[in-house]
């Protein structure tokens, strides 16, 4: 799998900071006073392939939470993160590139996951830039 590049790297590892992937922890980081949505990062699980964490941004709609986008993320043992889902509600958008045996990666679309690496790059910019993250 093609991983995000060492920029975005440095945007996950400050997303995923404290974020305990023993005890499937979670935060929110909102620097803006709600000029742009709150990040919220969650580990989810874990696979043969490492820790997988999401990153989203969340807004109500119709009192219904809606994804915009929610993506997970690999954290391979190497340390780099492999994208490999992609969901937004409205419209809505599901990509899951990865095929599953249990929490077993078996394989997955190359072309797919390359897309969500693309779209986490630029992401993982917009989030630094509007969070003021300092990295």
């Amino acid at each position: 799998m093609k991983a995000i590049n060492q920029r975005a790297k440095k945007v996950m590892d400050k997303l995923t900071e404290g974020v305990d992937a023993e005890a499937s922890e979670s935060k929110k980081i909102d620097n803006t006073g709600g000029t742009f949505m709150m990040v919220h990062i969650e580990h989810v699980t874990k696979c043969n392939l490492g820790a997988i964490y999401s990153v989203a941004h969340y807004y109500k709609q119709n009192g219904d939470m809606m994804r915009d986008p929610d993506m997970e993320f690999i954290k391979g043992g190497d340390g780099e993160y492999y994208p490999i889902s992609f969901w937004q509600d409205a419209p809505l958008k599901r990509d899951e590139v990865v095929a599953w045996k249990g929490s077993t990666v078996v394989g997955y679309n190359e072309r797919g996951q390359a897309e969500l690496v693309t779209f986490a790059n630029t992401w993982m910019k917009n989030i630094k830039e509007q969070q003021g993250l300092v990295i």
